[in-house]
């Protein structure tokens, strides 16, 4: 079986996605650096990459636009055409995988034709705010202005327009852009966009649309029939969420976290069952959000990596 692609969207900390990609040998993976990185990260971040990287063609990217989610559209594109493989992982340069890639081509294998995202129908409490305490239905409820492709804020907020419905058939949910596709879903997904050009026009001017956009899509019965039981509520990603970052972010780890990453390996596979008790408490595959600048954590992780369960 050939193994699971990964798809890694960076931007900076050449250093970090060095070691990302290094320790996602094994692997076909598909690089995807921001157009605005400057030329000499980017020479760094690629500097010495093995034949297992490949480097997709590069476009601007800004947070909280559709930008985010048309660079990952483009890759799944490429990956499908390259690879025959089952599944595909989408990471950010901030990721880290907690074991080798030969036990996360392991693991996926039981899951079939399953794909592993968080899938939290709106209204979801996390996405409420103090100004906006609907869980997060402000998000798609109002037209955003968009510039050249990208949310325009005014002293930091994105600036709404009139109050609009969901297209048809559409089930809102929230989830995360970390995710593990399943092919047939990457296949469903890009269909779906091609045929119904007012889904991408309502991605476009809706808030943060690469946190909600693929999950939406593939919840809904009226647009992949019965493939949607086979998206399961899950994220193999280790985040701490105790302190919530500027932004709405999970807190940076440092070595304090690494008891907690060691146990996060150590846990029990998931079942790949939709509807099992509780997502947490099984392993997770990759940790979230680590920096160059905690190189004793990113040896320890090696260094687990490397050893026995």
């Amino acid at each position: 079986m050939t193994a699971p692609g990964a798809i890694v969207l960076a931007h900076n900390d050449p250093v970090k996605v060095r070691r990302l990609l290094a320790a996602l040998g094994g692997l076909d993976v598909y690089l995807h650096c921001d157009r605005r990185t400057p030329p000499h990260i980017f020479a760094a971040m690629m500097r010495d990459a093995a034949p297992n990287v490949h480097l997709l063609p590069r476009t601007a990217t800004r947070l909280s636009s559709w930008s985010l989610v048309e660079a990952e559209l483009r890759a799944l594109r490429v990956w499908l055409r390259a690879s025959a493989a089952e599944h595909v992982i989408v990471l950010s340069g901030a990721c880290y995988p907690l074991v080798p890639a030969g036990e996360i081509a392991d693991e996926l294998a039981d899951w079939g034709g399953r794909s592993r995202m968080p899938l939290n129908p709106l209204p979801h409490e996390r996405w409420s705010t103090r100004r906006n305490p609907d869980g997060g239905l402000w998000r798609m409820r109002r037209r955003f202005v968009t510039f050249r492709g990208q949310i325009v804020f005014i002293a930091g907020k994105p600036l709404p327009t009139y109050r609009r419905e969901a297209p048809k058939g559409l089930v809102l949910c929230a989830s995360a852009q970390w995710k593990v596709y399943a092919r047939r879903h990457v296949i469903a997904l890009l269909r779906v966009l091609d045929e119904r050009p007012d889904l991408e026009r309502f991605w476009r001017t809706t808030f943060v649309p690469d946190e909600s956009c693929v999950a939406s899509i593939l919840s809904s019965p009226d647009l992949v029939g019965d493939l949607c039981e086979q998206v399961c509520d899950d994220l193999p990603w280790y985040l701490d969420w105790s302190v919530i970052a500027r932004g709405g972010h999970p807190r940076s780890l440092t070595l304090d976290d690494l008891p907690s990453l060691a146990a996060a390996r150590r846990a029990p596979r998931r079942p790949p069952e939709r509807f099992a008790a509780d997502r947490e408490g099984y392993r997770k595959l990759f940790a979230r959000k680590v920096s160059s600048a905690e190189t004793a954590l990113l040896d320890a992780i090696d260094e687990l990596r490397a050893g026995p369960r």
